[in-house]
């Protein structure tokens, strides 16, 4: 059998590539903008925002980085486990934020973890929450 080319295989009709795409960056393929903790500290008048998360052996303490409707990222002392499901509860001006979350990924920094977390099943008071606060930001307004 001769081996052929690629492009000597013609397109399979209705799919042809188009080889000028890019790929989005990451922040492009989000569903909500993350909100940086420079930017919540300016909304809320708080340099830092304690996070806590409760998995089920033990209850961590650690400090918001950033926020969105899906989620958030804390900085944590310890290691958790990618897909781990836990709660996170946390204060974001006067609004007490609770609700379980899995994590998505851990990066090892200097002397902690950064930890991203998704919000599984966020009630739809506290995802309108953050919703506002987002659209406070973007009208520069402080909470």
């Amino acid at each position: 059998m001769e081996k052929k080319k690629w492009g000597d295989i013609p397109p399979l009709e209705g799919l042809e590539m188009d080889w000028d795409y890019q790929p989005q960056s990451a922040n492009g393929q989000r569903a909500h903008k993350r909100m940086t903790l420079t930017e919540l500290s300016q909304l809320f008048g708080s340099q830092r925002f304690e996070v806590q998360v409760a998995t089920t052996t033990a209850t961590v303490s650690g400090s918001l980085r950033d926020l969105c409707e899906n989620g958030l990222a804390v900085d944590l002392p310890t290691r958790l486990d990618e897909y781990q499901n836990l709660k996170v509860g946390m204060m974001l001006g006067r609004e007490k934020i609770i609700a379980r979350a899995q994590v998505r990924h851990v990066q090892r920094r200097d002397h902690h973890f950064t930890t991203g977390l998704m919000f599984v099943g966020l009630d739809v008071p506290m995802r309108q929450y953050i919703a506002g606060i987002y659209a406070s930001k973007v009208l520069r307004h402080s909470i």
